[in-house]
């Protein structure tokens, strides 16, 4: 793969990674703990532990409380109790002793934004850096990129054979999805989510071309950033449902042609490629759900193979996928 960012802005190390230019101005980031500053305070302590953190994260300590925890209003007088039965519940306590003895103090991850934000710096020097924020938030979200923040549900990455996750309503979280809930994925699945929120266009109305493209821009300038982490941990895939998707891509374009879907509006041909699920509809049980996200980063990689000299601005500035799609040709 050759990717304009690693021509335009960097040389390749001799272990194949790219480096940031010369010159380049690292980003600091922390990783602010608002999952131990709850869980950490003595549970009679819930008021002053409270007021701590609203000053300490602002609004986004009014969005844990009221979207991502649904728990009270933020100055709603009954919030303390709340906390403090939401600390004291066996559920929620042994999930967060999970976080802490698994993910420790989160450096490795630290370091890791930390790179990939440098980059997404050197690439689009305007971009913002988020404030990057753990929370526990009892299972309800995973990630919760705002304008500025970008929150990370920490207990969704302990580990897929913790019996906390054992523990997970099957209805609720197949097996499919715990299999993702591994340390490894919390550093790209943040990264994604903040660059789909923030880098991506709508694509409501448009035809199944668009979703896949559009997400495919984002996937690629996902694997520029974080050149460290393995490919299928990028695309939320396993080892070997990715090597299926290599070994079968004629196959998968096909299934997607003859079935005149790339031109699709509707809800369920744009639901069957871009959805979750243990597998694609229609597809081997071997294939992987979402697989339109596949599908567009490799319409990306050929668009951009083509064009070397192809910036990931100039990328993001094509309105129409047909101009990307053109130089796509599976065999």
């Amino acid at each position: 793969m050759l990717f304009a960012w690693a021509v335009c802005l960097m040389a390749c190390g001799g272990d194949g990674v790219p480096e940031l230019p010369e010159g380049t101005d690292p980003v600091r980031i922390t990783i602010g703990r608002l999952d131990q500053d709850l869980f950490h305070a003595p549970p009679d302590s819930m008021a002053a532990a409270s007021r701590k953190a609203h000053a300490t994260y602002g609004e986004f300590y009014r969005i844990y409380i009221e979207d991502i925890l649904q728990g009270a209003p933020v100055d709603d007088p009954r919030l303390p109790l709340v906390l403090h039965r939401f600390v004291l519940d066996p559920d929620w306590s042994a999930a967060q002793e999970a976080a802490d003895s698994v993910l420790g103090d989160l450096e490795p991850q630290r370091a890791l934004f930390e790179k990939a934000f440098t980059r997404l710096k050197a690439l689009f020097p305007d971009s913002l850096t988020p404030r990057v924020v753990a929370f526990n938030s009892g299972y309800n979200y995973g990630l919760y990129p705002t304008d500025s923040v970008l929150g990370i549900g920490i207990e969704w990455f302990i580990g897929v054979d913790h019996p906390v996750i054992g523990y997970l309503a099957p209805e609720s979280f197949p097996q499919y999805m715990k299999q993702r809930m591994e340390p490894a994925m919390l550093v790209p699945s943040a990264v994604k989510g903040w660059l789909l929120v923030h880098y991506t266009q709508p694509v409501d109305d448009a035809e199944l071309l668009a979703h896949m493209v559009e997400t495919g821009k984002a996937m690629a300038l996902l694997d520029a950033l974080l050149p460290e982490v393995e490919p299928h941990l990028k695309l939320a895939f396993s080892k070997e449902q990715l090597e299926w998707c290599e070994a079968n891509e004629y196959e998968v374009w096909k299934a997607l042609v003859g079935k005149d879907q790339l031109y699709s509006k509707k809800g369920e041909d744009i639901g069957r490629w871009m959805n979750d699920g243990p597998f694609t509809n229609g597809l081997p049980r071997e294939s992987p759900g979402h697989l339109g996200e596949w599908i567009g980063l490799r319409m990306v990689q050929a668009c951009m193979k083509a064009d070397p000299k192809l910036t990931f601005a100039q990328l993001f500035a094509i309105d129409d996928p047909r101009e990307i799609l053109k130089h796509y040709k599976p065999r």
